[in-house]
């Protein structure tokens, strides 16, 4: 088309550089001009089609893999052929592709579709491990966490001739090591590595990510592990250790009357800083609770997601809570930075692949593990405070 073009520009040139060029040779010349204007725009469609094909990601190599919303190249070809019948009125010859399916199955000359995208079950497990204190360390080693309270120590009266007490500040130690932590394996087939056509690489990375932040969630809230007896030797629960100072008036329910005694019980120096954590059930429950005039406890803020705060401080799910019932501690209220303290060996995660173990069936296993220790960090004022429900 370039050759093409460049021939009918000479032509036109041709016709309007002669002396005196008569009416007829300049209508030619325009007739020309605008034949060449067309070739134009189809050179331009047809550069700008081989960009875009130049820029579509390649077929996944052995062990890589396409991001899950990635069109496929019969998807990308499909629509630019679809976009020049529309624009241009251009067609291409019918280039289906047959199934490879059984005869009995049917559908033999219909082509395959493919849902690009990986469904994913999801759970939600809170964000209680943002809101706490992290400590990386480079080691394992067991660390020494030093508690101060001086909170009782105040002025005295200066009388003459009275000697002053020495009155040092309570000072507790405590020591803070790590447990081993690891996920289940995941095998994968070196066939599904060289073939997928999702990316399983981050797949992978996405999945033991979620297992590291929800059993640590887990942990920090029980103090051992879901479905077993076993307890974490060196995380502590942050529902054990915490304060128990609020007992609701009835068992199953938790009124305006047990939020004020909650909101009141907590030390002012950690209400600036302060969070509510509890179960998304317990927060369904509270979205019906009203104060002595009947409003609501709940208020929808309209510059973030309806339900965000309660009594002004952020509301924090985290769902390995126990729900409102007899004896549970479905609500605790304070500062989480300041009453608890989580360290982790760095880098935290890390991701092992287990290139030799399961090969004898042509499968690669993947492994996730950490090292990490929790406590309670309460030097006596008491910085996060329960809510146990009425037996």
């Amino acid at each position: 088309m370039k050759q093409k073009r460049s021939y009918i520009l000479r032509q036109a040139q041709h016709a309007l550089l002669s002396d005196k060029p008569s009416e007829a040779k300049i209508t030619e010349a325009k007739a020309l001009m605008a034949e060449a204007d067309v070739l134009d725009e189809q050179i331009l469609a047809e550069e700008e089609r081989a960009l875009n094909y130049a820029a579509m990601p390649p077929r996944p190599q052995p062990g890589e893999g396409v991001a899950s919303g990635a069109p496929s190249s019969y998807q990308s070809e499909t629509r630019q052929k679809f976009s020049d019948y529309i624009r241009f009125g251009r067609q291409y010859e019918e280039t289906r592709d047959l199934t490879t399916g059984a005869g009995n199955a049917g559908a033999a000359l219909i082509p395959q579709e493919f849902y690009p995208v990986l469904t994913e079950a999801k759970r939600a497990w809170g964000g209680i491990v943002n809101e706490i204190n992290l400590k990386g360390t480079d080691s394992g080693a067991p660390m020494k966490v030093a508690l101060a309270n001086d909170t009782y120590n105040m002025l005295n009266l200066d009388t003459e001739p009275a000697i002053m007490n020495e009155v040092e500040p309570t000072l507790t130690p405590a020591m803070l090591a790590c447990d081993p932590l690891k996920t289940d394996i995941i095998k994968v087939t070196v066939a599904e590595l060289q073939d997928s056509f999702f990316d399983l690489d981050s797949f992978i990375r996405d999945i033991f990510g979620k297992r590291y932040y929800r059993g640590l969630t887990n942990l920090i809230t029980t103090g051992s592990w879901a479905g077993s007896p076993a307890v974490a030797q060196n995380i502590q629960s942050i529902i054990s250790g915490a304060f128990d100072c609020v007992t609701s008036a009835a068992p199953n329910a938790i009124s305006w009357g047990d939020i004020v005694n909650m909101y009141g019980a907590l030390d002012p120096a950690y209400a600036e800083n302060a969070i509510w954590a509890m179960k998304s059930t317990t927060r369904a429950l509270l979205l019906g609770v009203t104060d002595s005039l009947g409003r609501p406890l709940y208020v929808p803020a309209p510059t973030a997601q309806a339900f965000d705060t309660l009594l002004g401080r952020r509301v924090v799910f985290n769902q390995f809570m126990a729900p409102v019932a007899a004896g549970n501690v479905a609500l605790q209220f304070g500062d989480f930075k300041q009453g608890y303290l989580l360290r982790e060996v760095k880098p935290g995660l890390a991701i092992v692949r287990l290139n030799e173990r399961y090969m004898d069936n042509l499968e690669v296993g993947f492994l996730g593990y950490c090292r990490a220790g929790g406590m309670m960090t309460d030097a006596g004022t008491h910085p996060i405070i329960n809510l146990t429900q009425h037996s």
